[in-house]
């Protein structure tokens, strides 16, 4: 018998995050493009340079914009992914001992967004400060997972349920 989905959310960089990151995006496929450009100038191929500049930016642009965590929850399963990353978790629902929300800082405490990491503390942030957070065990070791959403409360009554 095949498990349903009893939540399932695609969390979006949040409006305050897309004003952070897409500048930074252009700053950096800016900075890609000139690299190619100079490089392309000493080789003498001048189009097609400016052809790869232009993918260069577009490309991390619409890297940058469809990033999001899928997150779900079913009878058996609680997963999370970084999309279009490899970077997924997950975690049986019978070994969570607490689900709760909380605040959260990603930049102050985590050091960033994305995956990040903090011992046996792993936290799913495309922006937004409140997230759901469980306690689980994995091979005797406590263990927590984090996701920021905008979501959260029909997240913890999935997790709860």
């Amino acid at each position: 018998m095949e498990a349903h989905a009893t939540f399932e959310h695609d969390q979006r960089l949040s409006e305050r995050m897309r004003h952070f990151v897409v500048p930074g995006i252009i700053l950096i496929a800016a900075i890609e493009a000139a690299v190619i450009l100079f490089v392309v100038s000493l080789t003498g191929s001048g189009l097609v340079g400016i052809v790869l500049a232009a993918l260069a930016i577009l490309a991390s642009l619409v890297l940058a914009l469809s990033m999001r965590v899928r997150i779900q929850v079913d009878d058996g399963l609680y997963s999370l992914q970084l999309w279009p990353f490899p970077f997924r978790s997950r975690v049986p629902r019978e070994s969570i001992t607490l689900a709760y929300v909380r605040e959260v800082r990603p930049l102050r405490q985590y050091g960033g967004w994305g995956v990040r990491t903090r011992r046996r503390d792993v936290l799913y942030s495309v922006g937004g400060t409140t997230a759901v957070t469980v306690e689980f065990h994995r091979n005797g070791t406590p263990r927590k997972l984090s996701v920021t959403t905008d979501r959260s409360d029909e997240l913890l009554a999935a997790l709860s349920a």
